[in-house]
């Protein structure tokens, strides 16, 4: 008698069938992902510093790979770290888009509490991979607090890297300017503070014909760029910051300093009316004696230019006894 073996159910085969795929997927599919994902190309604003990061992996600095590349082995599960390749700036204002988002307060030599804005704009020293990927493992292992209570790190996209920019230049910004700034009177920095610390300047304006204004601003930038090189690379521990240039586009005035300002210029600008009704009058004066003085030596000019004065369609003039001038 012929054996006879059972037939496989059918949630054999479904299940035989879903072990089949799973294979596939495992061997085919997934290494296939991983394989395209090995690769990479940086575009002309950043520089990609590239970290091991397979199960066999350790996590050091696999490559840099500089703007513009083309498509580049990156090896399996590698995690690319962005950083900005073209010019950046760091600006100190108030205003919404600012790094800082406030005015840096700092005291005058004289001793004025001015608010300074401005701009620091640098290179990043993209194209040495020594010092990028010093800064990877120093500062792209670590994230750095956002507003609104979030966190990225520098090479997550342009809020990461303001993120890092305030978090390891605010203070350092703000002490280079409170270093330069109290360097020079407020005065040097603001034409117009002179007329809130000089009592005279109400009435008589003190006006230094050598001042150039321009000149001290370009001397504390100058000031500030050499502060800021040195300071930079103490901070952060190497040169990735470099060419620095600083702008200054706003002094702030407290509101005290400003309300004095604004009485003596009003103070002022009376007093200059003043000086002007007093010496307009003075020249009318002189004007009429020269004039009396001409008159005395030649009377018949007096009554000439006094016909000449005389109004249009006048018939008869009599100022008088004795002498009447009769029209036409």
């Amino acid at each position: 008698m012929p054996l006879t073996l059972p037939r496989p159910v059918r949630g054999s085969r479904i299940l035989v069938g879903a072990v089949v795929s799973l294979t596939v997927l495992l061997v085919a599919v997934v290494p296939g992902f991983a394989f395209l994902s090995g690769f990479t190309k940086a575009d002309g604003g950043h520089v990609i510093v590239v970290r091991n990061g397979g199960p066999f992996d350790d996590n050091s600095i696999r490559q840099v790979i500089q703007p513009n590349s083309s498509l580049t082995s990156t090896g399996l599960f590698s995690t690319d770290h962005p950083y900005p390749s073209t010019q950046r700036n760091f600006k100190v204002s108030a205003a919404e888009n600012a790094d800082s988002n406030e005015v840096i307060n700092v005291p005058t030599k004289d001793g004025v509490l001015v608010g300074v804005e401005g701009t620091f704009y640098f290179d990043v020293n993209y194209t040495d991979e020594k010092v990028m990927s010093a800064f990877d493992d120093r500062f792209g292992t670590r994230s750095y607090p956002v507003p609104g209570g979030d966190s990225r790190y520098a090479w997550d996209g342009d809020a990461g890297w303001s993120a890092f920019l305030e978090f390891t230049l605010g203070n350092l910004v703000q002490n280079v300017l409170r270093q330069e700034i109290g360097d020079v009177e407020c005065a040097d920095l603001v034409a117009s503070c002179s007329l809130a610390a000089n009592p005279t300047a109400r009435a008589v304006p003190v006006v230094d014909p050598t001042a150039d204004g321009n000149q001290t601003i370009n001397r504390v930038q100058a000031a500030v760029n050499a502060a800021f090189t040195d300071d930079v690379d103490e901070v952060l521990g190497m040169p990735v910051l470099i060419n620095p240039r600083f702008v200054l586009s706003r002094v702030e005035l407290p509101a005290n300093v400003q309300d004095a300002i604004n009485q003596a210029q009003a103070a002022f600008a009376g007093v200059t009316e003043s000086q002007a009704a007093l010496q307009r009058a003075q020249i009318d004066a002189e004007a009429n004696a020269a004039r009396q003085s001409g008159y005395n030596a030649c009377p018949t000019c007096a009554q000439m230019d006094i016909l000449k004065s005389l109004p249009d369609g006048l018939t008869t003039y009599a100022p008088g006894t004795g002498f009447t001038v009769a029209g036409p």
